[in-house]
């Protein structure tokens, strides 16, 4: 069985696919000369004055034309292949890996519950253990709200719920929230120019800056320090999330975009579903924004510049 899946390669099933068409290209050819040529002695034998005096090239040409088309008929499916190969391939990463990422903060709930019924440990263990139940609670949640808005987002609705707000107090409020949960020894940094004014879908917008700042602090090195940055810059305005971490290679920089993509370097199991970056950039998308990655390579950090176009509130 692995023999037969390995035979239908899709490497080796191109370089078939161009056998085969060269093939059929030359038996093409070659039966349309001979049949020239018989026609040619048919008439030199009959009827002279009927022998052609050159090859009836637009045939030979429609001839060709129409195996190309078949050629770029076959490129197009082959591509089209490799794309649901290659899905099919990351959707199975990512329910394995979703699996694991719902089972490890569940199992911790479920042991520090299990301590408290049957130890009663002191105030200061007591508090420390709520501590990590929250904050595997809100792992939990962060996870859910990322597969719901992901569903969301298949769905393609027209256009999101658009509310005036003022998004530099919205952006520092969140960055200030946001400052409480990360790690200790962790870094937050934030420059937001004041009085930026922007139609955003809140809900959307909260996922936006909670998967990229999640992510700077997730892909960062043992002192991760982040820098959170707004600016106007004409009729729009920029948002900016740098970190110190470990950076992107360039052929990764669009590709981490993708749904279900992952980072991945050999011997590192960090958490994550492949979800976070896809959300941030359909919700950009939606309101027509964009959103790039840049980085100087591994090991030196990445920054991700979101750009959106400012309404003012008037």
């Amino acid at each position: 069985m692995r023999r037969l899946k390995n035979l239908f390669n899709p490497i080796i099933t191109l370089i078939v696919v161009q056998i085969v068409w060269i093939g059929l290209l030359v038996l093409w050819i070659l039966w349309f000369l001979g049949r020239h040529n018989e026609l040619r002695k048919f008439a030199e034998q009959y009827r002279p004055e009927l022998v052609p005096t050159h090859l009836n090239w637009p045939v030979l040409a429609g001839g060709i034309l129409m195996l190309a088309l078949v050629l770029c008929g076959l490129y197009v499916i082959f591509i089209y292949w490799k794309r649901q190969s290659r899905l099919y391939v990351e959707q199975k990463r990512f329910i394995s890996q979703i699996t694991h990422e719902l089972k490890s903060p569940l199992a911790s709930i479920r042991l520090h519950l299990e301590t408290i019924r049957l130890r009663n440990p002191p105030p200061d263990k007591m508090e420390r253990f709520l501590d990590t139940m929250l904050a595997d609670t809100e792992r939990l949640n962060s996870l859910i709200s990322n597969f719901l808005m992901a569903a969301k987002l298949e769905q393609r609705p027209t256009s999101p719920g658009l509310a005036k707000v003022d998004f530099s107090a919205f952006v520092d409020k969140f960055a200030t929230e946001f400052r409480r949960s990360i790690p200790e020894g962790s870094i937050l940094t934030s420059d937001i120019e004041p009085g930026i004014n922007l139609k955003i879908d809140s809900e959307g917008m909260e996922m936006v800056l909670r998967n990229l700042l999640e992510n700077a602090f997730l892909y960062s090195n043992a002192s991760p320090e982040v820098k959170l940055e707004l600016r106007s810059s004409g009729r729009n305005c920029i948002l900016t999330v740098s970190d110190n971490g470990r950076g992107l290679v360039r052929s990764e920089l669009s590709k981490v975009f993708r749904m279900f993509y992952r980072v991945r370097n050999t011997g590192e199991t960090i958490r994550g579903t492949g979800l976070g970056l896809y959300i941030v950039k359909s919700v950009i998308k939606r309101h027509k924004g964009s959103i790039v990655a840049e980085s100087s390579g591994a090991g030196m950090g990445t920054r991700f510049v979101l750009t959106l176009p400012s309404m003012e509130v008037r």
